[in-house]
């Protein structure tokens, strides 16, 4: 007989894919900043962080920037929840490779929308979509298998490859790339301990503020994190993959052609 209490408490929480729908709201609100605010009604692309705050000194458009930078905050809060969920599918998956080329797909399909959705270009080198640097965070939590052992050697090799993955980030431009990283290696690395995940967590993105001033608030994030109760929850895998292209893609041609 079914104990309705276990059945109870195992419903509460967050389920994984309550998780990526938060993630997702945060992408589509901060990206309509980007495209409809910043490229649409204020024509001025992608601007800087320090460009974008001191469009809230010009009187005339001040109300409109002081929106984009809210929604630039809440843009950066999908970091910790999309990081959380690459750590935590790369444990739960019954093939890395699969994981792997699913992620680096979503990678390729979304670069011409995130173009479209951030300078309102169809091709752009100026960045690459921060999906890429998911495929490189997972390359790292791969070596970290390899190298799972806690003696020196492996913890060195861990380092090496992080700071070689942020280097490569850096490189290629990749949006959040670094961030990325820093965050899916620590909660990788404190996987089964949910409070030192949310812990470890805040001090990382305080720590991610040297990328990004926008990531002060992202901490708070991790309450979301916080209730997540190891369950699926209920979604199309082929819509969760297309999702954030497709969210990028309407953004990009509205801010482009509505605006």
């Amino acid at each position: 007989m079914n104990n309705p209490t276990l059945q109870n408490n195992q419903s509460r929480g967050i389920t994984r894919q309550g998780l990526r729908l938060w993630g997702l709201l945060f992408v589509a609100l901060g990206m309509a900043g980007q495209s409809l605010i910043q490229n649409g009604l204020l024509r001025v692309n992608n601007l800087t962080t320090d460009e974008l705050l001191l469009m809230l000194d010009n009187s005339e458009k001040s109300t409109i920037a002081a929106v984009a930078v809210v929604l630039q905050f809440v843009l950066a809060g999908a970091v910790p929840v999309f990081s959380f969920l690459l750590a935590d599918g790369f444990v739960r998956t019954s093939s890395v490779k699969n994981y792997f080329l699913r992620v680096a797909g979503v990678a390729v399909l979304s670069e011409i929308p995130f173009n479209l959705a951030m300078s309102g270009k169809w091709f752009d080198l100026g960045s690459r979509n921060p999906v890429f640097g998911m495929v490189l965070a997972l390359l790292v939590l791969y070596f970290f298998r390899l190298y799972a052992g806690k003696t020196f050697k492996n913890v060195l090799i861990k380092i090496l490859v992080v700071a070689v993955a942020i280097v490569w980030v850096e490189m290629l431009h990749i949006y959040d790339g670094a961030a990325i990283t820093v965050m899916a290696s620590l909660l990788y690395l404190l996987r089964g301990k949910r409070s030192w995940q949310v812990l470890g967590g805040c001090m990382a993105m305080f720590l991610c503020t040297a990328f990004s001033i926008f990531y002060i608030g992202a901490p708070i994030i991790f309450l979301v994190v916080h209730f997540y109760n190891d369950e699926p929850g209920e979604g199309n895998k082929v819509v969760n993959y297309l999702a954030y292209p497709v969210i990028l893609l309407v953004l990009g041609l509205v801010g482009m052609y509505a605006l």
